[in-house]
C-alpha cells in the first residue's frame, strides 16, 4: 500500500504567490520537543494530513549510523503515547514504515494532530532524537454517484514473505573488513476468528561475530462474540482507556512473553493481562494488570484498575522492586457533547511510601471543536510504572492544563481550512514548588489550491531549565507532479541553540521519483570549545522501475576544524514472476564522517 498524499489542483494566481513568498519569508524568522537529529535525518518535520480510511501514511528517515534499535512513539495532543513500533538492528540507510492511523488496541483514532517521536540508540552507544507531526483527518466523499465496489482481492488465509540479504564493508581508512548475512521470514494468518504473525530474525556478523535474533517477534490471536485472547513474544500487549492511562504497554520490557484476554458482558468490559521478561533482560521483570469497566457510550460509565509489576533493583543486588497501583474512575455525561471523567490512583512501592494521585478533567466534542480542561494531582511518592497520565509526568506535580482542536470548515477569502490546535499545563512539584510547564501550540492552513503551512510554537519550563522550539513549513504543489517544501526549525535550549533550514523539491510519477534537498544547521553549545558548528548539505535522489541512485554532500565546519564529506549510491531492482524481487547495491563513503572516507559497501538482497 502506497502512502497518503494530498495532491492540489487548481490555477496559479499572482496573490497566491505573493502570499506563498510573504509567508515563506516569516517562516524564516523564529519566535514540541527539540526536534534537533544528530545522526538521525527525518527530510520533513510535518507530514501533512492523511485519512487512514484511504491509505496508510508513509513514513521515512534516515539514519547517517548502523542502529542498535529506534523506538517511534505516537502521541496524541495531551503527550499520552497511542501506539509504538520497534524496530532492531537497522543498518545505516534509509528506512520506511506505514502507520494506519490506529492505537495499540487496534482502534482508529479520532482526528486531531499527533505526533511521532523516533529515539535512536546506535551501535556505539550515542543516541538521536528527532519527531514528525501528522493530523489524521476524515475526508468527505466526493459529491456525485458513489464509485462502484472493486472486484475483491485474491485472498489467502496465510502469507509467507521474507528476505534474505548479505553485505561487505570495506574501510579503507582503519583497513578493516566487515559483513552480515541477513534472514528475515515473515508468517500470518488471519481470517475471521483468528490471527497470527510471526517474524523470525536471523542476523550473523562477520568477522567473528555472534548470531543475533533480536528483531524475531510475533503474536496469536483469538477471537469470540464479544472477546478474544492474545499471546504474545516480543510484541505489544495493548493499553487501558482511563484517564491517567493506568497500563500503556510502552512502559514495559519489549523482550517479553505474554498474554491478554478480553471479553465482554453486556455493558460490562473486563481486561486482564500478565507478562515475563525473557532471561537476558537486565530487570527480570514481570507484570500484571487488570480492568473493569461498566456502562455504555453516552451514559455514566465506572471503572476500576489494578497493576503489579516486580523487577531486580539497579544496585546490582537481588533483591526485587515490587509496585502496585489501584485506581477507580468514573465517567459523567453532563450536556451532550459535554462530560466529566475523574480517576483516583493509590500506588505503593518498595522504595517509596504509599501515596495517592488524581485527575478531573472536563472534556467537550463537538466534531471540529475539541476543548478539554482538568486538574492533576500526582503525589511526592507516586509511583505508578506503566502509567503514563501526561506528557513526561509521572509524579510529584499537581496543577492544571488544557487543550483545544479548532478546524474551521469555512474559507475566508483565500485563507482556506485553517486548524488551530493547543495544548498546556502549568504545574508545581510537591517537593520543592518548583514550576513545570509547557505549551504546545500549531496552526495548518492552506492558501488558494496549491500553497499549504504549517507553524509550530512549542515551550518547556522545568528543573532542567527553559526550552522554546519554532517550526515553520510551506508547501507549494507546481502541479501533479512536482512540490516544493520550505522548512525552518529553532531551537533554543539552556545553553545550546539551533537553527536548521531545509528546501526540499520532489517529483512524482508512476514508476519515476526525484528529490533535491538542500540543508543548513548551525548549533552553538556554550560548553563546547568546537562551538559553532555549521553544516551544509545537498542531497539528490532519483529511482524508476528498476535503478535509484542517491548522492549526498555536506561541508561541516567547527571553531577548530572543517571537512568535506561525500556519499553516492547506486542499485538496481529486478522483480521475477511478480513474487520474488532481487536488489543488488554499491556504496561509496560514509554518511555520519565528519571528512570523507575511503569506505566501500557492496551489498545483494532477495525478496519473497
Amino acid at each position: 500500500m502506497g502512502a497518503y498524499r494530498c495532491e492540489a489542483s487548481g490555477l496559479w494566481s499572482v496573490r497566491g504567490l505573493r502570499v506563498f513568498v510573504i509567508l515563506c519569508g516569516f517562516l524564516l524568522c523564529p519566535v514540541s520537543q527539540a526536534r534537533a537529529q544528530g545522526d538521525i535525518r527525518i527530510p520533513l518535520n510535518d507530514a501533512g494530513i492523511f485519512d487512514p480510511g484511504r491509505e496508510p501514511l508513509a513514513v521515512g528517515y534516515e539514519l547517517l549510523r548502523d542502529a542498535e534499535d529506534v523506538a517511534v512513539r505516537i502521541r496524541d495532543l495531551r503527550g499520552q503515547v497511542v501506539h509504538q513500533y520497534r524496530f532492531v538492528d537497522l543498518l545505516a540507510g534509509d528506512h520506511s514504515f506505514d502507520w494506519d492511523g490506529r492505537d495499540q488496541d487496534e482502534e482508529r483514532l479520532p482526528d486531531g494532530n499527533y505526533e511521532l517521536v523516533f529515539e535512536v540508540r546506535f551501535k556505539d552507544g550515542s543516541r538521536g532524537r528527532s519527531l514528525v507531526t501528522v493530523r489524521i483527518v476524515t475526508m468527505p466523499q466526493a459529491p456525485g454517484a458513489p464509485a462502484p465496489d472493486p472486484l475483491p482481492p485474491e485472498k489467502h488465509d496465510y502469507q509467507v514473505s521474507g528476505a534474505v540479504s548479505s553485505f561487505w564493508r570495506h574501510d579503507g581508512e582503519n583497513h578493516e573488513d566487515t559483513g552480515q548475512v541477513r534472514m528475515r521470514t515473515r508468517f500470518s494468518y488471519a481470517d475471521d476468528n483468528r490471527r497470527a504473525d510471526g517474524v523470525l530474525s536471523v542476523i550473523d556478523t562477520y568477522p567473528g561475530g555472534d548470531t543475533n535474533y533480536d528483531a524475531s517477534q510475533a503474536f496469536a490471536e483469538q477471537r469470540w462474540e464479544n472477546g478474544k485472547i492474545k499471546g504474545v513474544f516480543r510484541e505489544g500487549l495493548g493499553g487501558f482507556d482511563d484517564p491517567i492511562k493506568l497500563f500503556s504497554d510502552f512502559k514495559s520490557e519489549r523482550k517479553k512473553f505474554g498474554f491478554r484476554v478480553d471479553q465482554g458482558l453486556g455493558a460490562l468490559q473486563a481486561t486482564g493481562l500478565a507478562y515475563t521478561a525473557e532471561g537476558d533482560v537486565d530487570t527480570e521483570g514481570s507484570g500484571a494488570a487488570a480492568r473493569l469497566r461498566y456502562g455504555e457510550e453516552g451514559r455514566w460509565q465506572w471503572g476500576a484498575g489494578f497493576t503489579h509489576r516486580e523487577a531486580l533493583l539497579l544496585d546490582g543486588s537481588a533483591d526485587r522492586n515490587r509496585n502496585q497501583a489501584m485506581a477507580a474512575d468514573l465517567r459523567v455525561p453532563i450536556l451532550e457533547p459535554l462530560a466529566l471523567h475523574m480517576e483516583f490512583i493509590h500506588t505503593e512501592d518498595t522504595e517509596k511510601s504509599s501515596d495517592n494521585g488524581y485527575t478531573a478533567i472536563a472534556e467537550y466534542d463537538q466534531g471540529r471543536l475539541r476543548l478539554s480542561t482538568g486538574y492533576i494531582d500526582l503525589g511526592k511518592d507516586f509511583a505508578a510504572d506503566f502509567a503514563d497520565p501526561l506528557h513526561g509526568i509521572t509524579s510529584d506535580a499537581r496543577g492544571f492544563e488544557a487543550s483545544a482542536d479548532y478546524a474551521l470548515k469555512t474559507t475566508w477569502r483565500f485563507l482556506k481550512t485553517p486548524i488551530f490546535t493547543a495544548h498546556f499545563f502549568d504545574l508545581k512539584r510537591h517537593s520543592d514548588d518548583e514550576k513545570v510547564r509547557e505549551i504546545d501550540t500549531s496552526l495548518r492552513f492552506a492558501i488558494g489550491e496549491r500553497d499549504t503551512f504549517f507553524i509550530n510554537w512549542y515551550g518547556q519550563e522545568n528543573e532542567d531549565g527553559t526550552t522554546h522550539t519554532f517550526l515553520g513549513t510551506a508547501t507549494h504543489q507546481w502541479n501533479p507532479w512536482w512540490a516544493t517544501s520550505l522548512q525552518t526549525n529553532y531551537i533554543d535550549a539552556e545553553g545550546s541553540g539551533t537553527w536548521r533550514f531545509t528546501l526540499d523539491t520532489t517529483y512524482r510519477q508512476e514508476q519515476q521519483t526525484a528529490r533535491m534537498a538542500l540543508e543548513w544547521i548551525r548549533r552553538t553549545i556554550d560548553a563546547s570549545a568546537l562551538s559553532p558548528y555549521e553544516e551544509a548539505s545537498l542531497r539528490l535522489d532519483w529511482n524508476n522501475t528498476h535503478w535509484g541512485v542517491q548522492l549526498q554532500s555536506r561541508y561541516s565546519e567547527n571553531e577548530d576544524d572543517n571537512g568535506y564529506n561525500f556519499f553516492g549510491r547506486v542499485e538496481y531492482r529486478r522483480e521475477m514472476l511478480h513474487r520474488y524481487q532481487v536488489i543488488t547495491y554499491a556504496s561509496l563513503g560514509n554518511r555520519s564522517a565528519f571528512d570523507f572516507e575511503k569506505q566501500v559497501e557492496m551489498g545483494v538482497e532477495f525478496r519473497f
